[in-house]
């Protein structure tokens, strides 16, 4: 793949798909999808976890900070930041004046301080209090040890300030749907029909929820973002079914959905939607993993030999139709660390075999890769691989397994060569941290992965204050862990939504494309459902 282009996965689909100075026209309605399940579990932000929910809460509420596509990373989205201590432990904020809730009430700096004391305290505890418990004093609270958190403090009515265990970027901690700011009143007014009828400050507020069939939203007018949103209307359709889904967006009834990979070749072929998919490289990347107490595989040569010897482009292109980006390392190209200049091993089968004969395998050896079903990252990939490796005198055997068991045999080490997906973001360092050599095995380096020097890297990016030298740093560890080649590096999953052509401002979200900030999303007069 072109390195250029790599480099601008994550603004391609903006720039190609609605990089026009067009202005925005306001109204409408707008027709979008929940696809990931046939229901809805909560629309209370703290009490689920489920992306299925929260791609809808993430419009009817807002969260400290928002991710950015632009950026790639999280920005502030309530506040401003006014300072941070010298030990870089303490956030000092002040909100915008003109937050408002959707009861009308303004945001106060109390607001945050309840809504993460209540994440830390419903019974059971809210499943995305984890972010919180990067805060001083959090666990102390949730465990009943104390009456507040220490960490979280109220300055005036504007301004707080949060205290962190640990030297960390709390952006990448509070920028999660799940951490939304919720207002007391309304809360404890519903008790636990809350997440029936949410409040919230983001640009939509709750209208109705059909059980199985739809939930349905409308413009806040007081939204703090001046003349946002655009939209008057935002309905999401609960559509598990992607042929479904296919039908009712050619029908024009709805106006974007996700696509799945067998639906992918026939819009890429299509040139009535070809020209209006969003298209972005998500946080999640595939890989082989081998274990180095495997003898053949304890030989850095012969790791490296395999990766010569494997095509992953023809694989991506060919096998999965297209739905994936070539990787040049652990990050994928929307991580705010990607390397834009690294490159892969590319596909040298006569430098594999040099390397092979090198390290005393000139014949081959046996290789078992273990894997599940899945199409995209399964024991079909595997066998593909296979017959790559074959051309290097390695014979491969597949054997596919539930998804319970492969973790299980992950964890203990039992396994030669195991095919998945892992994800490999949001924040760069804890995504490479994964293969530090004080992270444990059932922690995630399942491939015992230890490298003095990768270690030092990280270790420096956690310690400065130099953004620069924070991402040159990563970088730079990236760049090793890719030479050692402890992990096979198949391929970043491509993440694909069919956007109607009377629709603006569909970002390539990263981390979740589903993920959509609709205060920016607009339709011309051509949609059906325009004003």
């Amino acid at each position: 793949m072109n390195l250029n282009m790599l480099k601008c996965l994550a603004f391609a689909a903006i720039v190609g798909f609605a990089g026009t100075a067009q202005a925005a026209d306001s109204g409408g309605e707008f027709n979008f999808v929940a696809p990931y399940d046939g229901s809805i579990l909560s629309l209370d932000p703290h009490k689920t976890s489920k992306q299925q929910d929260l791609l809808v809460t993430n419009n009817i509420f807002r969260s400290l900070y928002m991710w950015s596509a632009e950026h790639r990373k999280p920005m502030l989205e309530l506040a401003n930041l006014e300072s941070v201590s010298d030990d870089g432990l303490t956030y000092t904020y002040k909100l915008h004046a003109d937050m408002m809730f959707h009861n009308g009430r303004a945001m106060k700096a109390s607001d945050i301080v309840y809504s993460y004391e209540r994440m830390l305290s419903m019974k059971p505890v809210s499943p995305n209090a984890g972010h919180i418990q990067i805060i001083q004093g959090a666990k102390a609270f949730e465990s009943g040890g104390a009456d507040h958190v220490e960490g979280l403090s109220v300055l005036d009515d504007l301004r707080f300030s949060i205290t962190l265990n640990d030297r960390v970027d709390p952006a990448y901690y509070f920028y999660r749907p799940g951490t939304a700011i919720v207002p007391q009143e309304a809360v404890e007014a519903a008790g636990d029909e809350f997440g029936l009828s949410p409040v919230g400050s983001g640009p939509f507020k709750f209208e109705e929820w059909v059980k199985g069939s739809e939930v349905k939203l409308s413009k806040f007018d007081n939204y703090f973002e001046a003349q946002k949103p655009y939209l008057d209307k935002l309905n999401f359709k609960i559509l598990q079914e992607g042929s479904t889904r296919d039908i009712a967006f050619r029908a024009n009834e709805l106006d974007a959905i996700l696509v799945e990979a067998s639906q992918y070749p026939q819009y890429k072929a299509d040139p009535s939607y070809s020209e209006h998919l969003v298209e972005v490289a998500e946080m999640f990347t595939r890989l082989i993993s081998w274990n180095a107490d495997y003898a053949p595989l304890s030989d850095k040569k012969v790791r490296q030999a395999i990766s010569y010897a494997i095509d992953e482009d023809t694989i991506n292109k060919k096998f999965l139709k297209g739905k994936a980006y070539n990787p040049v390392g652990w990050l994928p190209s929307t991580s705010e660390a990607f390397d834009a200049n690294g490159k892969g091993f590319g596909y040298d089968v006569e430098k594999a075999k040099a390397l092979m004969a090198e390290a005393g395998y000139a014949d081959g050896f046996e290789l078992e890769i273990l894997g599940t079903a899945n199409k995209s990252y399964g024991v079909g990939v595997a066998e593909v691989v296979g017959q790559y490796l074959s051309k290097i005198g390695i014979t491969v055997t597949t054997q596919q397994l539930e998804g319970g068991i492969l973790y299980d045999k992950l964890v203990a080490g039992d396994f030669q060569g195991i095919i998945w997906s892992f994800g490999s973001g949001v924040e760069p360092l804890k995504a490479l941290k994964r293969w530090h050599s004080t992270t444990a095995n059932d922690s995630g380096n399942y491939v015992k992965y230890n490298n003095p020097e990768y270690d030092a890297l990280l270790d420096k990016a956690q310690n400065t204050n130099d953004e620069q030298k924070r991402v040159e740093y990563l970088q730079a560890a990236d760049r090793i862990f890719a030479d050692d080649a402890a992990v096979w590096l198949f391929n970043y999953n491509k993440a694909v939504l069919a956007v109607q052509p009377w629709v603006h401002g569909i970002e390539p979200v990263a981390i979740e494309i589903m993920y959509q900030d609709f205060a920016d999303v607009w339709v011309d007069a051509n949609s059906p459902r325009a004003k």
